[in-house]
């Protein structure tokens, strides 16, 4: 029984901290019918603590996940002048998580070992501005944990883009 209960504690333990979660807001008076074009709009620099995230790669990847979204919601990217100026951010932040593991319950001279373990936690924010009125109209953000596996990493952004993207335009 201890085995089973140890056993236990140690699948839970190697679960993700965090599970995907996207928010999204928008200007609740904003036209989303008259926005047909958009252009993109750089943001500012990563905030990593372990270096370039993202870095080229994955940068091309969301841009291209992205415009496919806007592509399906009948958008058109221009190089200028668009109705709306697209942009995002990706920011990047380490958690700790300990994990302990021990044998007996504590009473009968049983042991625990603790390990800690650093988890990288990205968050994207896809910005959309209205051109003219140089507004914010619509926000998405999305934060999951990164793995040590770009494809993995790939899949989850883009999931994390369609999860977004869902929500636009916002029904009134």
């Amino acid at each position: 029984m201890k085995r089973v209960v140890a056993l236990l504690v140690v699948a839970c333990s190697v679960s993700p901290a965090i599970a995907q979660r996207v928010r999204v807001d928008y200007d609740h008076g904003a036209s989303f019918s008259r926005y047909k074009t958009y252009n993109w709009e750089q943001l500012s620099e990563p905030q990593s603590p372990v270096g370039q995230f993202p870095n080229q790669l994955m940068h091309d990847r969301i841009v291209r996940f992205v415009e496919e979204a806007l592509a399906a919601r009948g958008l058109k990217r221009v190089e200028k002048g668009g109705n709306l100026q697209v942009g995002y951010q990706m920011n990047v932040t380490e958690q700790v998580q300990y994990n302990t593991v021990g044998s007996g319950w504590g009473w009968d001279g049983g042991f625990s070992t603790t390990t800690t373990q650093t988890i990288l936690t990205g968050t994207l924010i896809i910005n959309m501005m209205d051109s003219r009125e140089k507004q914010l109209v619509f926000q998405g953000i999305s934060t999951e944990t990164i793995s040590s596996r770009p494809e993995r990493n790939t899949r989850k952004l883009q999931k994390a883009v369609n999860k977004i993207f869902e929500k636009y335009p916002p029904r009134l």
